[in-house]
C-alpha cells in the first residue's frame, strides 16, 4: 500500500504545471463522473482538453513562467540569488528548473482559457492517470465554483498570500482525488498515510537535489502544509470548512504554519518603505512572508530555531532595486512586524547575526552595509541601500 501512496503521490506532487484541439483521455471522464459524486458540480463536468506533445513542455513551460512570475524567470532567480536564498547562480538553475518540471508533468489545469493541459505520454502514465486527472478537474470545479486559480494568478504582487492560496487549493485537489482513488478501509486510514507518504516524497527530493532545495521546499508547501490545513478542516467540520477555506483562504503563510497563534495582522503597504532613489530600478516590490523567512534563515539557524524565531512574524514587505548604470549593484529595504516588541527584538538580534553572511552576492562581492531602524513592534533593515540615514 505504501508503495503504491508513493507512486501516485510523486506524480501530484509533481503534476502542477503547461497546442492543438484533442479528444480527452478516457481517465479524464472516469475523473469528471468521479468528482461529480463528491463535490457539488455538474455531472461530466470537465473542460476541454489540449494536447501537447512532450518535446514541446519545456517551451510551454517557460511560456507559463513568465505569465504567471511577478517579473521575468531570469530577473526572479537572480533575486532569490543575491538575496541568499538559492546559492547557485541563475543562468545555471533554469534550464534544470525546466528539465526537472517538464520531467514530471501529466497534464495540468490552465484557467486562462479553462482547459486541461494534456501531455502525450502514451500508455506510460495509465497506471495513475485517473488519480492525477481528478486533481486537476478538482482545480477546475475551484475555477467554477470560487474563480481561486483566477485570484491566484491576481496575486502577483504579494508572493506569500499567492503561496497561502495555492497550498489550499491544492491541498484540497489532493483530498478529493485521494477520497476517489483511496477510500477509507476498515483498520487504516489512508489520508494519514498520504500525508506521510506526501512528506517521504519531499524528503527524497531533498536527498536527491535535482534542483536547489529552495524549489523543492517551493514546491512541496502546498501538498504537506497544505493538504494537512485542508485535511484538518474536513476532518472538523466537513466539505462546509474546506469550501469556506476555498473561499477566503488565509493571506498569509503564517496562518497555516501557525494555526494555534492568532491570525497575523493587516499586511504593510508599500509606502512604509523607503522610495527608490534617483539612478537605481525597482526590481521586486514583495511580501517574503513566513514561509520565506524560514526557508531563507533555516540553513543559518536551523529549522527548530527558525520555525520558534518566525512564530513572531506579523507581517512584513520588501522592496529590490538595481543600480541603473552598475547592474551588479542591488540593494534592498526590507520592514518587518513582529507580534510583539519582545519579538521584534529577537528577530533583530538574530538578523544583525546572520543577515550580512547570506547578502555576500548583493552587490557583486563589495561589503554590504547594512542600517537598521526599529520601534515598537516594527524593524526596518536596509541592505547598501544608497544615503541610509544614520543608525
Amino acid at each position: 500500500m505504501r508503495r503504491h501512496f508513493s507512486t501516485a503521490l510523486l506524480a501530484l506532487l509533481l503534476a502542477a504545471l503547461p497546442a492543438l484541439a484533442a479528444e480527452c483521455p478516457p481517465a479524464v471522464g472516469e475523473a469528471a463522473t468521479a468528482l461529480a459524486r463528491l463535490r457539488p458540480v455538474p455531472a461530466g463536468f470537465a473542460p476541454p482538453c489540449r494536447l501537447i506533445a512532450r518535446a514541446a513542455l519545456e517551451e510551454e513551460l517557460d511560456r507559463k513562467l513568465r505569465r504567471d512570475l511577478p517579473i521575468p524567470p531570469a530577473q526572479f532567480l537572480e533575486t532569490l540569488y543575491r538575496l541568499g536564498f538559492v546559492a547557485e547562480r541563475p543562468d545555471d538553475v533554469y534550464p534544470r528548473l525546466l528539465r526537472f518540471y517538464a520531467s514530471q508533468v501529466l497534464g495540468f489545469y490552465e484557467p486562462d482559457g479553462n482547459e486541461l493541459v494534456v501531455v502525450d505520454h502514451g500508455a506510460a502514465a495509465a497506471s495513475i492517470a485517473t488519480l492525477v486527472w481528478t486533481h486537476e478537474l478538482a482545480h477546475a470545479a475551484q475555477e467554477h465554483r470560487f474563480h481561486l486559480p483566477t485570484r491566484l494568478l491576481a496575486e502577483r504582487a504579494n508572493g506569500d498570500a499567492q503561496r497561502a492560496a495555492s497550498a489550499i487549493a491544492e491541498g484540497e485537489a489532493m483530498l478529493v482525488s485521494l477520497l476517489l482513488a483511496m477510500p477509507v478501509a476498515d483498520s487504516d486510514d489512508p489520508l494519514t498515510a498520504a500525508e506521510a507518504a506526501v512528506r517521504e516524497q519531499v524528503e527524497g527530493l531533498r536527498e536527491a537535489q535535482p534542483v536547489p532545495s529552495y524549489f523543492i521546499d517551493d514546491l512541496a508547501f502546498p501538498y504537506t502544509t497544505g493538504f494537512a490545513v485542508v485535511l484538518g478542516a474536513y476532518r472538523d467540520r466537513g466539505w462546509t470548512a474546506v469550501d469556506s477555506l476555498l473561499a477566503k483562504p488565509p493571506r498569509t503563510t503564517a496562518a497555516l504554519l501557525y494555526p494555534a497563534l492568532p491570525p497575523p495582522g493587516p499586511p504593510l503597504a508599500d509606502h512604509t518603505l523607503p522610495p527608490v532613489p534617483p539612478g537605481w530600478d525597482e526590481v521586486i516590490t514583495d511580501t517574503v512572508g513566513a514561509w520565506g523567512v524560514l526557508t531563507w534563515l533555516s540553513p543559518a539557524l536551523g529549522p527548530a530555531q527558525t520555525a520558534d524565531l518566525v512564530a513572531g512574524w506579523d507581517a512584513d514587505r520588501i522592496r529590490v532595486i538595481r543600480n541603473r548604470s552598475d547592474t551588479g549593484r542591488w540593494a534592498f529595504a526590507w520592514r518587518l512586524r513582529a507580534r510583539g516588541v519582545t519579538e521584534r527584538g529577537q528577530f533583530q538580534r538574530v538578523l544583525q547575526v546572520h543577515l550580512r553572511p547570506l547578502l555576500e552576492r548583493l552587490s557583486g562581492g563589495a561589503p554590504v552595509s547594512l542600517t537598521w531602524i526599529s520601534g515598537g513592534q516594527e524593524l526596518e533593515v536596509r541592505a547598501a541601500w544608497p544615503d541610509a540615514p544614520p543608525n
